[in-house]
């Protein structure tokens, strides 16, 4: 689906390999992650693409037939029954009438967006889409945003996920799109933009849900994992997903690199993990602080509320990157696991690939350094997934660098674990 048009052009049949898989993934894809500052923020086509890698982790929750049969009887939401199920934020969310119905279309020659419905919370929306276009049309590099009628935007979506249905002529895809406001999610009437290939299509709608106010919790306790110190400043509810605000010693020796099994308990034991179709995690200003992502619990009250983890991907500072060399086409340095090989460069397309845990595949990579410390632009990345190993993906943009390149892992299967749990309230 993306490009790689220098190795399209040089290779035909790893083109329709990739087209293939790609496609394949679509069908499924419905996990994105995104982080920003500490790693680069990701476009909404790579964002996409990284979805694919992703699918093997999507867990097939039984789908409740009353619950389903309820989604599916709203007009254009019958596509959307496993995402809303698979998220139990989003369940309760319908389950408690804090779902608009829009179902409003526009349309071109060559293809056709409908706004089907949204789901809001204090400063973030989803929007359900379905967007049906002209199957042999190239529609890479889609963008979406909210506008003002004054035709401002507002804001701009990093975030998609999409399954695809075929026919003889079109692509029909159902799409939900988060957008995260730097502010309150205005009410009233709106523009959903779509936008690819310079072709652009705007549809009106109008936001009537009731603002959700989030519930933000102080916690300021500090856990011990093998040495490691992580520091819980705050968990923050809404109604879409909670936050989670953490912050890693900058003593510790090891870089953590993500939780494996954070989540949110309820006094009847009820659990809420990790958001399992959309942004995962992201970023702040300050490089030893993340935020991580639960599916939320706001409509499901409770008196006692804990927060629990007890593994961590996690490895030592001095060897948590990769580095390699585009010219001598040569991976110079790798952790001692030794999982990264077959490196090739094509130009400006780079792919090297990944041993990795059966059904566990995480994108290692989110940014390029060269040798003056300088971040290498990639106009997109991505990756695919097999059973036990990945091929990632680079597109270099057309700018100089110095080599080789320092590749930083946000990901990598080495773990450390302990047993914590902390009060919430």
């Amino acid at each position: 689906m993306e490009k790689w048009k220098e190795e399209i052009e040089k290779n035909e049949i790893q083109d329709e390999q990739l087209e293939n898989a790609i496609l394949e993934g679509f069908k499924q894809a419905k996990v994105t992650e995104m982080k920003k500052r500490r790693f680069v923020k990701r476009s909404v086509w790579t964002t996409v693409v990284a979805a694919i890698l992703l699918l093997t982790f999507i867990t097939s929750i039984r789908v409740s037939p009353a619950f389903a049969n309820a989604v599916a009887s709203i007009p254009g939401m019958a596509g959307f029954v496993e995402t809303i199920q698979n998220d139990k934020g989003l369940r309760l969310a319908v389950e408690n009438e804090h779902f608009q119905e829009i179902g409003v279309s526009e349309e071109t020659e060559d293809m056709k967006v409908t706004v089907e419905g949204m789901i809001t919370d204090e400063t973030a929306m989803i929007a359900f889409l379905t967007i049906e276009t002209d199957r042999f049309a190239d529609h890479s590099r889609p963008e979406f945003r909210i506008l003002n009628l004054q035709g401002e935007v507002i804001v701009t979506s990093n975030t998609v996920g999409a399954s695809f249905e075929y026919t003889d002529t079109r692509i029909i895809a159902t799409t939900e799109v988060e957008f995260e406001f730097n502010r309150t999610v205005p009410s009233g009437k709106l523009l959903l933009e779509y936008e690819v290939n310079d072709e652009i299509i705007q549809i009106p709608f109008e936001n009537t849900l009731q603002p959700i106010r989030k519930e933000q919790y102080i916690i300021n306790e500090t856990a011990i994992v093998e040495g490691q110190k992580i520091h819980i400043r705050s968990v923050t509810i809404g109604s879409l997903k909670t936050a989670v605000e953490v912050e890693f010693d900058e003593e510790n020796t090891k870089e953590i690199l993500g939780f494996e099994d954070l989540k949110l308990i309820d006094g009847s034991g009820e659990t809420w993990s990790s958001i399992s179709n959309g942004v995962t995690a992201s970023g702040t200003d300050e490089s030893n602080v993340m935020i991580y992502y639960l599916q939320s619990n706001y409509f499901k009250e409770s008196d006692h509320l804990t927060l629990t983890f007890n593994k961590l991907m996690a490895m030592d500072k001095d060897e948590a990157f990769v580095v390699i060399d585009t010219e001598k086409k040569k991976i110079i340095r790798q952790p001692p696991l030794n999982l990264f090989s077959n490196l090739t460069v094509s130009g400006s397309f780079i792919e090297i690939e990944m041993k990795s845990e059966k059904g566990s595949h995480y994108d290692p990579f989110s940014i390029l350094l060269d040798a003056n410390g300088n971040e290498v632009e990639s106009n997109a990345q991505g990756s695919i997934a097999s059973e036990e190993k990945m091929n990632i993906h680079f597109e270099l943009a057309e700018k100089p660098f110095k080599n080789p390149i320092r590749l930083p892992l946000i990901s990598y299967p080495s773990y450390i674990n302990g047993d914590v749990t902390i009060k919430i309230k």
